[in-house]
């Protein structure tokens, strides 16, 4: 039962996982451009959602809301397909020699210089919900594993765009998918009047045995019912929520709290 639910979870719930080979994908690989005349790289390690389409052009937010336009998208065509990634870009504008000079709210044209990928999760489950009470059989408390730690630094656990950010420390096998996603109890941990939503992280390595460990930042979509759910209550974007996130780690169970805007829980 436990393997025929999984298979619909995938299904019902589109679980993203990603080899644990993206794991590693802190460390930008990618190198764009190699000309000895370009300027020197001006920002490094920006971690920016995606967003756009052919259309319209594509654009880079990054996580304190300034908006980046990439002019040689065309030579790193895998980025459009992403949703989460770590750049390094220049600029034209040589006022700009540190990320203090880059303003919220303020649009750029960069040239991308390197690109990875941030392992990112869509999935959120509500264990209240008929899907999972039907196919479920407990499956997360049952699969759930502990990681072995989680960085409790100020600015490593964030919402931002949309997405919930996160840097855990946990064993993998270089041949297994590694899956994250985040689930709640939709009666007990959405407190719409005390403004405050509870999340779990869900963590299987699918290899009990490894021995391989590494730290990565990770994303996880935040889930659009949630929000609705404090929509209607006649909260507006501008408010402000308690978004906690319990982590199951090696040493006993840690609660990561941060403030946001209840518009952070939404895609830019």
């Amino acid at each position: 039962m436990l393997l025929i639910y999984l298979h619909k979870m995938n299904r019902l719930f589109n679980i993203f996982r990603l080899s644990v080979v993206c794991l590693s994908v802190v460390t930008l690989v990618s190198c764009l451009d190699n000309d000895d005349n370009r300027q020197s790289v001006t920002f490094n390690n920006m971690a920016v959602t995606v967003s756009g389409n052919e259309l319209e052009g594509y654009r880079l937010y990054t996580d304190f809301d300034a908006v980046l336009v990439p002019s040689n998208l065309s030579q790193i065509s895998w980025l459009k397909e992403v949703r989460r990634a770590v750049v390094s870009f220049d600029t034209s504008d040589e006022s700009l020699t540190n990320v203090s000079d880059l303003e919220s709210g303020h649009t750029y044209d960069i040239v991308l210089s390197e690109a990875a990928e941030i392992p990112t999760y869509i999935s959120c489950v509500d264990t209240l919900s008929e899907d999972y009470q039907i196919f479920g059989q407990d499956s997360i408390a049952l699969k759930n594993r502990a990681v072995q730690s989680v960085n409790q630094t100020e600015g490593q656990y964030y919402i931002q765009n949309g997405y919930m950010n996160v840097v855990p420390t946990f064993y993998f096998d270089p041949y297994s998918a590694v899956s994250f996603l985040l689930y709640y109890d939709g009666n007990r941990d959405i407190d719409t009047t005390g403004k405050k939503a509870t999340f779990n992280l869900y963590f299987d390595n699918n290899a009990p045995n490894a021995w391989n460990t590494t730290s990565s930042l990770i994303s996880l979509r935040m889930p659009d019912e949630v929000y609705s759910r404090f929509i209607q209550t006649g909260l507006t974007d501008d408010d402000t929520i308690d978004v906690c996130l319990n982590v199951r780690t090696q040493t006993g169970t840690v609660t990561l709290e941060y403030k946001t805007a209840l518009e952070d829980f939404m895609l830019p």
